[in-house]
């Protein structure tokens, strides 16, 4: 299997050029993706690294709202010729000039809904385990269901407005504390 070309990335290679395929971004709140649980993704990682990995790469790639401030959003780009094809673009942890695009191709319909994956990046043209872009789209989409746990995350903008109040109230505290001087 290790030899084996990548059924996705052949797929992917016979439409650049002048055949290339349009894609369309969306929230991925808005996308439905057939679920998975931690089990179906421990077993395409062989290990728990890559999930380790992908939550740091979901949390990176979850952004605030063009539409409304007060949601985040993790913005997958969908296919618009096959409806079988998802991706997203994950920031490089190693050049800030690059980005790696992770694509998986399922089917609604099948008890293994994950039929093939490939990711720009030097380590998944394999097919044997899937790198932790690829562990991040499916873990997000299928496991966490596409929601965000907006509370938790550093940009969301209650924590930022909170910030900026406390350090305002501090600001004051500190001038008052110059006053009694």
């Amino acid at each position: 299997m290790l030899t084996t070309e990548n059924r996705l990335q052949e797929r992917l290679a016979k439409h650049t050029g002048t055949t290339s395929l349009h894609w369309s971004k969306h929230n991925a709140a808005n996308f439905q993706f057939p679920p998975l649980t931690e089990e179906n993704i421990g077993d395409l990682t062989f290990g728990s690294y890559q999930i380790r990995m992908a939550k740091s790469d979901i949390i990176e790639h979850i952004r605030q709202s063009q539409t409304n401030e007060e949601e985040m959003e993790f913005i997958v780009e969908l296919c618009n010729e096959h409806d079988d094809l998802v991706r997203a673009r994950f920031q490089s942890r190693h050049s800030n000039n690059k980005n790696h695009i992770a694509t998986v191709q399922f089917d609604h319909h099948k008890q293994q809904p994950i039929d093939a994956w490939y990711c720009t990046c030097s380590t998944d043209a394999r097919e044997v385990d899937i790198c932790s872009h690829i562990t991040a789209l499916l873990w997000h989409l299928g496991v966490n269901t596409a929601v965000i746990a907006t509370d938790n995350h550093p940009l969301f903008a209650s924590r930022l407005i909170r910030a900026i109040d406390d350090s305002t109230h501090f600001s004051e505290n500190d001038s008052s504390l110059d006053d009694l001087s």
